[in-house]
């Protein structure tokens, strides 16, 4: 299916001119403050926006935009703010004894268009999902990787079928795989190409009603005729805005979230009393070093790589860049307060130590501040690519400084960054994690096969050039562990022997911080874990659908 361009111009330009229709209300409308205290009427929230793609299940752009996607489009479950799994277009599932097979029950429900919702449809994604994996566009970040088939077993009944029993199906499949109608779809030929907003046709709470790529606005109207009940959030407005916190103490927008970099308590302090309220996620992103192991040389010595993590002070960082309000890197990835966290070497801050490896490795260094040299002759100095200005690249550059690495820092457009990344043509890497999207630091552990296994499926967030087969057979081996202490104890030698090999070293870990206006809306939260596919957001649908932060039970509105 093509798009006809003037009914795209149309969408567009309605977009534009709903933005400034937006602008124009929030600085003639009254504040809009319940007068009974605990009921608030059914609100329209303001959000900050930015272009992340057509919100189709394969438009969208990362994790950004699977969120302006599942506005529109269901999944079979969902999770609330206490970070349990909800029925949600299934009214059930249960797996058979062998893992292999989830059968769902369905609910009733009607497409935006009036066609009843049936398990055709759901076969049907999943069918018209198979044929296009390892060919979609990685910032596509909800694909059904290990799934066998689906199958429609009566008009509400489905049946999806797994090659092997895996423990993270319910949360990493069902729980993000969009739902879209075959009697739509089944036309379309190119979906990422497919940028007709009569694509746009979910089971979903919202309708998109307009949207700017240019402004990166957005506008969703509720759909009343929800099978949970009509949203308690009645429109959702994507406005641009610069700095979130600002604009939601100027009052252009209900919330919005502080840089993911982090900030240090200062910054957040008037969002802890009055009208406003917070939300925090401890350890939501992280900061990783990777090294290309596959460049060969230094960066595929481990004493190399063992001697940077020495040089950098990583309690430092914290302190210095966020006041204190982070964690420092482990290198065995996962947050020290991470449920599958265990003890690994720390390669404590020690130059003195981290010179001595080196010149035992016999990268020699002429002088007392010259860079050092291969064995070859080559010089250590590396180019250190980012896709954002991150005030910790020049921490990094100064403390590799000290042992004689010289990193040149290159700073590239995101587009470019993930690029470059994926082409290998790269030395060093600082990036922000989860990158275009995919699991955060204290979601589900199996977000170390993502990482360093190196037959996961490809992703920005993958180790590039490292292999180790007990690592690789590991992390196959907790999806199927027969109970949480088995897991738990193979999580556990993943993270010792990542932290020994050390493709790559978490630098820190940020605290992520929300601020809103608690009477416009008044429940926000980061789910737990992270949202679908561990992603760390505070804009989670259940929330605007219910009012709430736990079930699926509508909030009464006044």
């Amino acid at each position: 299916m093509s798009l006809p361009e003037i009914g795209r111009r149309t969408f567009l330009r309605t977009g534009l001119m709903t933005v400034g229709a937006v602008a124009l209300e929030s600085c003639t409308s009254k504040p809009r403050v319940s007068p009974t205290p605990g009921l608030i009427a059914r609100p329209t929230v303001r959000i900050p926006g930015g272009d992340f793609g057509f919100p189709s299940p394969f438009g969208y752009i990362a994790g950004p935009g699977y969120v302006r996607m599942s506005l529109i489009y269901d999944t079979l479950v969902w999770k609330d703010g206490s970070g349990q799994l909800l029925p949600w277009l299934a009214s059930s599932y249960s797996p058979s004894k062998d893992g292999l097979t989830y059968t769902f029950q369905l609910r009733d429900a009607l497409w935006h268009d009036g066609h009843p919702f049936t398990a055709d449809d759901v076969e049907f994604t999943f069918t018209y999902f198979a044929r296009l994996l390892g060919k979609l566009p990685p910032l596509v970040v909800a694909q059904p990787f290990g799934v066998a088939s689906a199958k429609a077993t009566g008009p509400r009944t489905v049946e999806i079928t797994l090659p092997a029993p895996f423990v993270t199906f319910a949360e990493q499949i069902a729980g993000s795989i969009p739902i879209f109608p075959k009697h739509i779809w089944s036309t379309v030929t190119d979906p990422v190409r497919a940028q007709d907003p009569k694509v746009l046709v979910g089971t979903g709470p919202y309708r998109l009603q307009s949207y700017s790529s240019g402004e990166g606005s957005y506008l969703y109207i509720a759909n009343d005729t929800y099978f949970l009940g009509k949203p308690f959030v009645r429109r959702i407005e994507l406005v641009p805005a610069g700095d979130e916190l600002q604009a939601v103490r100027a009052g252009s927008t209900d919330g919005g979230e502080a840089p993911a970099v982090g900030v240090p308590p200062a910054a957040v302090a008037p969002f802890t009393s009055g009208t406003f309220g917070s939300a925090r996620m401890q350890g939501g992103f992280a900061f990783p070093l990777y090294w290309n192991l596959a460049r060969g040389g230094a960066l595929a010595d481990v004493r190399f790589r063992q001697a940077c993590a020495m040089a950098i002070d990583r309690g430092d960082i914290v302190t210095r860049l966020l006041g204190g309000q982070g964690l420092p890197g482990n290198p065995g990835f996962l947050p020290p307060d991470h449920p599958d966290f265990v003890q690994v070497e720390q390669y404590a801050f020690n130059v003195a130590g981290a010179n001595s490896l080196l010149d035992r490795a016999g990268y020699r260094r002429p002088s007392a501040n010259a860079t050092r040299q291969a064995p070859d002759g080559t010089p250590l100095r590396f180019e250190l690519l980012t896709g954002g200005q991150f005030p910790v690249v020049e921490l990094v550059v100064q403390s590799l400084k000290a042992i004689g690495v010289e990193l040149v820092p290159r700073n590239v457009e995101l587009a470019t960054f993930f690029g470059v990344k994926f082409s290998g043509k790269w030395d060093m890497i600082i990036t922000l994690y989860p990158g275009p999207g995919g699991q955060n630091p204290e979601s589900d552990p199996d977000q170390l096969r993502l990482i360093y296994a190196s037959n996961a499926p490809p992703s920005a967030a993958q180790a590039f050039g490292y292999k180790n087969p007990q690592v690789d057979r590991l992390t196959q081996a907790q999806l199927v562990a027969p109970d949480a202490g088995s897991r738990r104890t193979i999580v556990g030698q993943i993270q010792q022997l990542v932290a020994h090999d050390l493709p790559v070293l978490p630098l820190y870990y940020s605290t992520l911080f929300f601020a809103f206006d608690k009477s416009v809306l008044d429940q926000w939260y980061y789910t737990p874990g992270g949202l679908a596919t561990g992603l760390p957001t505070p804009y989670n649908k259940q929330l605007f659908v219910t009012g709430s932060k736990t079930g699926v039970q509508i909030r009464p509105a006044r």
